[in-house]
């Protein structure tokens, strides 16, 4: 492995945890057990080693770039009124559903109802409140990020 500890005990594990799925699967007989490790922790080895060789040449050109520092974790300071913009965003395009959509929406994902419990408030069928949640879940996908980048 180069050298590199770190990979080589993921090879170990990985070597391990497929030891683990053939040997649970149906009995075969395997006569030398040592082998056979050996034989798996190898073919794991060239595996990584083969995607070395594909990355080879992106990594070689990141190699020569500067270091970047990295990025603090840290909320900025206006990130609560970031998070509270964008959840009245998200509120307001809820409410601008049609009634029928928004109502099976609100219930399966703020009221967390099943859908049996869905269709047997609003007396509807199984398929019908998941066609509408689809629904009202398309409108959203498509009006929810024009409403953030809008403010």
């Amino acid at each position: 492995m180069g050298g590199n500890v770190a990979d080589a005990e993921d090879a170990v594990n990985t070597t391990m945890l497929r030891a683990l799925q053939k040997f649970s699967s149906p009995p075969g007989k395997i006569l030398n057990e040592r082998a056979w490790l050996s034989r798996i922790l190898h073919n794991i080895c060239m595996d990584i080693h083969r995607e070395r060789q594909r990355r080879g040449e992106a990594e070689g050109r990141m190699d020569d770039m500067e270091p970047v520092e990295p990025e603090s974790h840290e909320p900025l300071p206006d990130a609560g009124l970031l998070q509270r913009e964008d959840a009245e965003a998200i509120r307001r395009c809820i409410q601008a559903l049609p009634p029928n959509l928004r109502g099976p929406l609100v219930m399966r994902y703020l009221q967390d109802m099943s859908y049996a419990d869905i269709a047997a408030q609003l007396r509807l069928t199984h398929c019908n409140v998941r066609k509408r949640i689809q629904l009202a879940y398309g409108i959203l996908r498509a009006t929810v990020p024009q409403a953030l980048h809008s403010r």
